[in-house]
């Protein structure tokens, strides 16, 4: 049975044997067994693995999250955008392009991860960082685009 907090709200979802924190809101998504969600984090249309922390102010929509991951506070994981015309963005036209993070991603606090961006297995998102592009397995990710680094994180480990 999971541990939902009374002030959580908890709409159209399922929730395994997870722990559901203060003001939390769940709507249309998945979170499976081992889960914690601290404070103030919002889910929704998203499906999330065994195992995976969203710690406290986070945002998650049209995400696809594996086992093992850890996301800081303050993230945006948003997988929604709008249509850019030359009249500039569509008014409440959203589009759905899937975030998808796999296996024991760490994800620092205040990291923003842009829609329809893949990461790859073991791969390390620095606090604060951006992501607009795929980033393949074993990575670190610094900075935000242009002055973006994206090093293999064994070699980042032994500088």
């Amino acid at each position: 049975m999971p541990s939902i907090d009374d002030s959580a709200r908890v709409v159209d979802s399922s929730v395994g044997q997870a722990e559901i924190r203060e003001h939390v809101t769940i709507h249309d998504s998945e979170l499976g067994d081992g889960c914690r969600v601290y404070e103030r984090s919002s889910i929704k249309k998203s499906r999330i693995s065994d195992q995976v922390d969203v710690n406290a102010g986070t945002y998650i929509e049209n995400a696809e999250i594996g086992p093992n991951v850890q996301i800081g506070p303050n993230c945006s994981v948003v997988g929604v955008t709008h249509e850019l015309s030359e009249r500039g963005m569509e008014f409440r036209n959203d589009v759905f392009e899937r975030i998808v993070l796999h296996e024991r991603v760490f994800v620092g606090a205040g990291a923003v991860l842009a829609p329809g961006i893949e990461i790859g297995e073991r791969t390390v998102v620095a606090a604060g960082a951006t992501v607009s592009r795929d980033v393949g397995p074993g990575k670190i990710v610094l900075g935000s685009p242009p002055v973006q680094e994206i090093v293999d994180l064994h070699e980042w480990m032994n500088r």
